[in-house]
């Protein structure tokens, strides 16, 4: 004998019944999807409920960054403008010392204190304006004059009536060729002193004067870093010290632009 279940409805206002029969397996299928589908529905609003909390989270973390940009960008602005200060303060106080101090160990010992401490107050800008003046491809650097060519501090800058840049150094301080190229000078320059001159092609020549000696010789090629002579104060120098120029298709040029 089937099981079944009966219902039965009787509408308000009649006497007429209706009755139903329902199979008990059908019931309980009937029953069962019914739990399916409101469990499905309870992971649903729960996914949901989870993602809007992530989402809300995103916006919340993407505004908090956006403004740990904009105080990054600002720090990073005053710590350059700070470095910039706290670069010419140094440079002022170890020029003044070199030149104040007679004895030549002590002026040593205040140019190794400061080495590789000078920051150009005008970096080449490899832009638009540095390519308008110099067609170079960036993969021939190596005979493009971009280094320091003596371990020491800036003395005197480039300007009309000193077209070069004057290092403060120690005697026979070791002097470098700032790009590769080939020797085409090397010997005494009368008020320049013991000169380098190096022809690093794309129409860069740089020149090295007052040098105490000369350890590279006329029409031999010389690498980038190489050592070419030594600081002095030959010819009409008050002091030890690199006179350095650099020129550009026959013209001398700021050297502080290029490093």
């Amino acid at each position: 004998m089937k099981k079944l279940y009966t219902i039965q409805i009787i509408p308000e206002g009649s006497t007429k019944v209706r009755t139903y029969r329902i199979k008990r397996i059908w019931l309980k299928m009937f029953t069962w999807l019914i739990s399916l589908v409101a469990i499905l529905l309870c992971i649903l609003i729960w996914k949901f409920t989870g993602i809007n909390m992530q989402l809300a989270n995103s916006w919340k973390l993407k505004a908090d960054n956006e403004w740990l940009m904009e105080r990054h960008t600002e720090y990073e602005s005053a710590f350059s403008n700070l470095d910039s200060i706290y670069a010419i303060e140094n440079q002022i106080q170890n020029i003044l010392s070199t030149y104040l101090e007679n004895d030549s160990n002590k002026i040593r010992s205040i140019l190794d204190k400061n080495r590789l401490m000078h920051t150009s107050s005008r970096k080449v800008k490899l832009d638009t304006d540095f390519e308008a003046e110099v067609t170079l491809n960036r993969q021939s650097l190596d005979v493009f004059p971009n280094m320091l060519p003596v371990m020491g501090v800036i003395s005197r800058h480039f300007s009309e009536e000193h077209q070069a840049t004057d290092f403060a150094a120690a005697m026979n301080e070791p002097v470098f060729s700032t790009a590769s190229g080939k020797i085409i000078f090397a010997g005494d320059n009368g008020n320049l002193g013991l000169v380098v001159e190096i022809d690093h092609g794309g129409g860069f020549i740089t020149r090295y004067a007052h040098l105490s000696r000369i350890s590279a010789k006329k029409g031999t090629n010389v690498r980038k870093s190489e050592i070419i002579g030594f600081v002095g104060n030959t010819g009409n120098s008050s002091g030890p010290h690199l006179h350095y120029e650099v020129m550009f298709n026959g013209k001398l040029v700021d050297p502080e632009l290029y490093f």
